[in-house]
């Protein structure tokens, strides 16, 4: 595994526990992009795991641009017959001549400082990226497609007491640039839409929550993964905001773990909100409590341009998980105990 720390191995066992249809994946071969990042670690561990303890026997074939970094999350796993890495840039046509039945398209730029640093990119991995992927999986006959979407899609509540259902459609200006993830986001949806109407692709839409975890990049530019940092290495917490908003979190093995639940248990053509719907935060009273954690206080402080630039304009954004949670799905961690879980595992690993 990715990080050897007790905690981390009982979350990724617990949902190598999960009541699933993982006879669906045995003798499989399946290519996941995005798979070094926040949510791919876990999935990669996780389902090496069931290879390994279970003799599930699916090929992992983990994808991605940067074999260094590659080769630092998966060094347990380069020898073995059920791991590849297949280095990838979705922005190009693949020619690779892999044997695929599954595909998890989970790559994109997902934090605040690379919208406004790389706001091309951010757009053309969701969109030329999915198209060249969907093409990838015509031509393979796949067996389901996952595009990874976001909350990000719905855009700005209406009203400040609204609740994000699969069909709520809220508002975005377009013509900005921090328009580029969510407009990415919502283009990749229509096009699995179309891809399903006209070529009969099967293939389902997972839409994260802000997620956070150990696995996360410690750039990482979110405000959680920020606060995260500040009490792992003991600094006051910093918030570059008055702290108003109220998102909807999920700690990353359960984020996973609502990947999976879609890949084998949803729906054809749907859409589910993956988000823990218990306890609903602010930025300030996440902060405060991790200031508490800490031992630390917090302080404010104003963003620069760029940073401000990639913030996103929503004041509330928090999402129902009822049809997820339909499908035999829940979150085993709230906010509170998975930042708490989060922190103690990174203080093992960061200098």
């Amino acid at each position: 595994m990715y990080i050897n720390h007790e905690l981390y191995a009982a979350d990724i066992a617990g949902i190598a526990n999960e009541n699933l249809s993982w006879e669906k994946l045995s003798g499989k071969s399946l290519l996941l992009t995005g798979a070094s990042g926040l949510v791919g670690t876990v999935l990669v561990d996780l389902l090496m795991k069931k290879n390994r303890d279970d003799n599930l026997n699916v090929k992992i074939c983990a994808a991605g641009r940067n074999e260094k970094i590659a080769k630092e999350r998966f060094a347990d796993y380069l020898d073995d017959k059920n791991f590849e890495f297949v280095k990838l840039d979705v922005n190009e046509p693949i020619k690779n001549d892999l044997d695929v039945d599954f595909i998890i398209h989970a790559a994109s730029n997902t934090h605040p400082l690379l919208y406004s640093t790389e706001p091309v990119s951010t757009m053309t991995t969701n969109i030329i990226g999915t198209y060249n992927l969907l093409e990838f999986g015509l031509r393979k006959k796949i067996s389901r497609f996952v595009f990874v979407s976001s909350v990000e899609i719905y855009g700005k509540a209406l009203r400040d007491e609204d609740i994000f259902d699969e069909n709520y459609c809220g508002y975005i200006n377009c013509n900005t640039l921090r328009a580029g993830y969510p407009e990415a986001k919502r283009a990749g949806e229509a096009l699995c839409q179309a891809y399903i109407s006209q070529h009969g692709l099967d293939i389902v839409i997972p839409r994260l929550s802000r997620i956070y975890g150990a696995t996360m990049r410690l750039n990482d530019s979110k405000a959680m993964s920020e606060f995260i940092i500040n009490g792992v290495r003991g600094e006051d917490i910093v918030l570059k905001s008055q702290g108003v908003p109220k998102f909807s979190y999920c700690y990353a093995t359960d984020a996973a773990n609502g990947i999976l639940y879609c890949l084998l248990n949803g729906k054809c053509g749907e859409a589910y909100n993956v988000a823990d719907s218990s306890e609903i935060l602010s930025l300030r009273q996440i902060a405060k409590y991790i200031s508490s954690l800490a031992g630390r206080k917090v302080v404010f402080e104003l963003p620069s341009e760029t940073q401000a630039k990639g913030f996103s304009k929503s004041v509330n954004a928090i999402m129902s998980n009822d049809k997820l949670r339909a499908l035999g799905w829940s979150p085993k961690d709230d906010t509170r105990s998975g930042v708490k879980k989060t922190i103690e595992i990174l203080k093992s690993i960061v200098n």
